[in-house]
């Protein structure tokens, strides 16, 4: 982690976490972040203590996105275009870069089985706290959190998959403003990979058993690791790169 986060009472302890009583102690000794429960529902969220912005949690059961998640709608998003249709009854996804979950909810909307991995251990409490509350529904039944760790090839659970999926952090835009509220929470907790990692988290998605490797870029951006993909699912703002599998 890049900052340290304030953890109020009723959160889980979590790496680079200092406990603190209260929002206004937090602000007072200077946390950029604090973590722990808010709203009504006692979701695990994150908010600044220092500004009025609402607390980012994660929600599987609808939130902002929640029109994105019916099953004919979902289907027809760029990323499940990207992914393209599961052959011999395989239709697991193995999402390397989960983040706050929304694109692995979406692909499980459309039907896959996603797996999701996330080393950043703020991250990894949230996706952990929306997944125990939507437990019991279908979508949450199609999602599966690994432990929290960093991702190795040893760690990761053995394949067949559908695909491999990669959103790394995008690079910070020039024009900070531009950026939405949330995303700069994400910038502050995760730096953007440089270009060693950005180079092994391919080679990692890549070497997997899978049909194919789908990674997420902004629209404009160089393909990550300086690597073309064999093709590619272009919108406004993203694109979807995709690359097949390194040959065994």
């Amino acid at each position: 982690m890049s900052v340290a986060v304030g953890c109020l009472p009723g959160a889980p302890a979590v790496a680079g976490g200092e406990p603190v009583a209260t929002a206004d102690e937090a602000r007072e000794r200077g946390f950029a972040l604090v973590l722990g429960p808010a709203g009504e529902d006692g979701a695990l969220s994150l908010w600044d203590p220092a500004a009025r912005a609402t607390p980012l949690k994660v929600d599987f059961l609808g939130g902002r996105q929640g029109y994105r998640l019916a099953a004919e709608r979902a289907r027809h998003e760029r990323l499940i275009k990207a992914l393209g249709k599961p052959r011999d009854g395989i239709d697991r996804v193995l999402d390397l870069t989960a983040g706050l979950g929304r694109d692995a909810a979406l692909m499980a909307a459309a039907g896959f089985a996603v797996t999701l991995m996330e080393r950043q251990p703020v991250l990894h409490a949230l996706l952990a706290d929306g997944l125990a509350r939507a437990a019991g529904t279908d979508l949450a039944a199609r999602l599966t959190l690994l432990p929290a760790g960093e991702a190795s090839q040893a760690a990761l659970p053995a394949g067949p998959w559908h695909a491999v999926y990669l959103d790394p952090m995008f690079p910070t835009r020039a024009k900070s403003a531009a950026v939405k509220q949330d995303l700069q929470w994400l910038q502050t907790l995760c730096a953007y990979p440089d270009a060693e990692e950005e180079a092994a988290l391919l080679a990692l998605a890549r070497a997997q058993d899978a049909r194919r490797v789908v990674v997420k870029r902004p629209r404009k951006a160089p393909p990550l690791a300086g690597v073309a993909p064999h093709h590619g699912h272009e919108g406004k703002t993203v694109r979807f790169d995709v690359y097949m599998p390194l040959s065994p």
